[in-house]
């Protein structure tokens, strides 16, 4: 599960302010991969039973919600939700989308979108399907698609990357538009960089043309696993930075602007979906995973994420550019 920026499918920028709002719902834990660096607490599988449960907990918690008060709509995330082979699930999932279409992408909200990141380790034709339904009860500028994509601890071999790779570029020739996709900011990559091995430029020509890209920072990991490349070293994130400003504008504002907004744009619905009655299915989206946490700065404890320091990265990145 990751944050994502949103690009709705554009070649310009999006910029999200504290009102825009949208909920997030985390929809299982199930998922065909095992990045090092999952951030996911809760591993326990979710059978046929307990998704088709969870399926119709949302739909109903959808129905309780104000969506006016979350203008840029919804967000589900796994895990990994396209990899569902069972055809009943797959149909109360497809349901849960006509809630969707009814309740979120009203035509009242044109800002709404329905916001979803896979990793593409599948064959696709669910995603597909799911699209595919928003697209003739709405229209394709209301589907916001992202892809995971990371060059260390993502994938076990060549042959998963390269499957990610060939689905991305099959979204985005199926439906002629820029999909997007996101790697998390890492020491390794600042490595790579470093060493002349890594060059933003090249890497959008060569293995993703066409798509929308933003960097992610980040965030706790709940492997266990010890990753001493993954957390950037603070005077390493800032001289990057510099490096991103001048070489790609457009993905560097991206990620200033999703790291600024981050712990304040999507709310969490259904976060006490683990007890069963009607006041949790009605309950609001709350901000949570520590979003809500906040240090002395005045910013989220999200931000404490170098590896060499306690410092902020928000602190920094305003005192870089405040003004983006």
């Amino acid at each position: 599960m990751t944050e994502q920026t949103i690009n709705f499918f554009s070649n310009k920028l999006v910029k999200v302010n504290s009102v825009k709002r949208m909920v997030q719902y985390g929809i299982w834990p199930n998922c065909p991969n095992s990045c090092d660096f999952c951030l996911i607490k809760e591993k326990d599988f979710y059978d046929k039973t307990k998704q088709i449960y969870w399926i119709r907990a949302i739909k109903e918690n959808i129905k309780h919600i104000n969506w006016s008060s979350f203008p840029y709509g919804i967000s589900l995330l796994g895990g990994e939700i396209y990899y569902i082979k069972d055809r009943d699930v797959q149909l109360e999932y497809l349901a849960l989308i006509d809630t969707i279409i009814e309740y979120v992408l009203t035509d009242e909200n044109k800002s709404a979108r329905y916001s979803t990141v896979t990793n593409g380790l599948y064959e696709p034709s669910f995603l597909y399907e799911v699209i595919d339904k928003i697209i003739s009860k709405t229209d394709l500028s209301r589907i916001d698609l992202n892809f995971s994509y990371d060059l260390k601890y993502r994938f076990k071999n060549e042959a998963a990357k390269k499957r990610v790779l060939k689905n991305i570029i099959a979204a985005r020739d199926k439906y002629n538009y820029a999909v997007g996709v996101q790697m998390i900011l890492t020491q390794n990559l600042i490595n790579l960089w470093k060493a002349k091995q890594f060059d933003i430029n090249e890497f959008l020509a060569k293995e993703i043309p066409g798509c929308n890209f933003a960097f992610l920072y980040p965030h706790k990991i709940q492997t266990g696993i010890a990753l001493n490349d993954f957390f950037f070293k603070r005077s390493d994130f800032i001289q990057f930075l510099s490096y991103l400003k001048n070489a790609n504008y457009e993905v560097y504002s991206n990620f200033i602007n999703s790291a600024k907004n981050s712990a304040i744009f999507k709310y969490t619905g259904l976060q006490s979906h683990k007890r069963n009655d009607a006041k949790t299915l009605a309950e609001q989206p709350i901000l949570s995973d520590d979003k809500d946490i906040i240090a002395d700065c005045g910013h989220s404890i999200l931000y404490r994420c170098y590896a060499d320091s306690n410092k902020c990265m928000l602190c920094d990145i305003e005192n870089i550019d405040g003004d983006l």
